[in-house]
């Protein structure tokens, strides 16, 4: 085999000597032309990947190094070494600057598509196939902790929240649905006019929301919003989507309890994280459907929805069931069209 021309560094003085490599065999390489020959075995040789056209380094044992300009020697002789492949690849990538920025394109839209369908579809998935326990335990202490940090007594009459109750009451009496519901009022105070679904089926609404409300139907509606999103267990699904180590442990170990562990995060995740635009709309699906079954008029969802948009113009706290995802105006439209 003819000899590659080199520049030899010992790698202890700044000396250079012009040097022929010999590569003897697909294991052996002989760098002749020093004071005296040396040979090395391939698998004592690093040879770095190709960059375009710049020299080449070729690392020997000890800390010494020759340098070649001829790179599609070194290439064929790569070819009959595992790591050929390797080094092929790379040299192929940084010449086709076309195919390196299809793959970060395809990279980065596969990492999107992921993060926007791929997990919230798992977490849907684990979300139905586990126990409604698991919501109860996540929602243990939910309530207590939102009276801590954002909450105070409710101040409306034993015979309005008494009504409402009763109203609630039967709205979720025959469901099939094993949570345990139950209706909460508290005064919202900074959170206004409000309405919250803890995962255990516990449904808080505020004095202020109920202060709104003209009509009993209105708050019913907002009800059924509500009851959509715990029979839809969005709560959770949240949970699961914004905690994507907890949910790939789940998916595969089938460990619900690992779950519990985010139940620290649930008030937060109520009073300040709005529901994505698919949640939103899929209790309002269910709000839809409960009001057309029961003949009342979804146009008083509408209706409470424009007053709850013209008490908060310009404010970032908007109510879940007020979230600009899908955007207010279009949720009224879709119920004074239902009407």
């Amino acid at each position: 085999m003819r000899a590659l021309k080199a520049t030899y560094y010992d790698g202890k003085t700044s000396k250079r000597q012009e040097v022929q490599i010999y590569f003897d065999n697909p294991r052996q390489l002989r760098v002749s032309g020093l004071a005296h020959e040396l040979s090395f075995s391939l698998s004592e040789v690093r040879i770095a990947p190709r960059v375009g056209n710049t020299p080449r380094s070729i690392y020997l044992p000890g800390g010494a190094k020759c340098e070649t300009t001829d790179n599609d020697a070194v290439d064929r002789i790569l070819e009959h070494r595992r790591s050929g492949g390797w080094h092929a690849f790379v040299h192929k990538l940084e010449s086709r600057l076309g195919y390196v920025l299809l793959a970060l394109v395809i990279t980065v839209a596969s990492v999107w598509g992921f993060i926007q369908y791929g997990i919230p579809a798992i977490a849907k998935q684990v979300a139905y196939s586990l126990p409604p326990a698991v919501d109860t335990a996540l929602g243990k202490g939910s309530l207590s902790a939102l009276d801590q940090a954002f909450l105070s007594p409710s101040e409306l009459s034993e015979q309005k929240q008494k009504e409402l109750r009763a109203a609630f009451a039967a709205m979720t009496r025959d469901l099939a649905d094993e949570h345990s519901f139950r209706l909460e009022f508290r005064k919202g105070g900074a959170v206004g006019a409000n309405a919250l679904a803890l995962p255990s089926g516990i449904v808080v609404m505020t004095d202020e929301l109920v202060a709104l409300g003209k009509h009993r139907n209105e708050l019913v509606a907002v009800l059924a919003h509500e009851i959509g999103h715990v029979t839809h267990r969005h709560a959770l699904r949240r949970l699961l989507q914004d905690s994507a180590t907890v949910l790939l442990i789940v998916a595969i170990t089938g460990d619900a309890m690992s779950i519990t562990s985010l139940s620290a995060t649930v008030p937060t995740l109520l009073i300040e994280t709005k529901y994505s635009r698919d949640f939103e709309r899929e209790a309002d699906r269910f709000a839809l459907g409960y009001l057309k079954e029961n003949n009342i008029n979804p146009r008083h969802f509408a209706d409470i929805l424009s007053r709850l948009e013209q008490s908060r113009p310009g404010e970032s706290d908007i109510p879940d069931f007020l979230s600009s995802h899908p955007a207010t105006k279009e949720r009224i439209k879709a119920f004074q069209s239902a009407s």
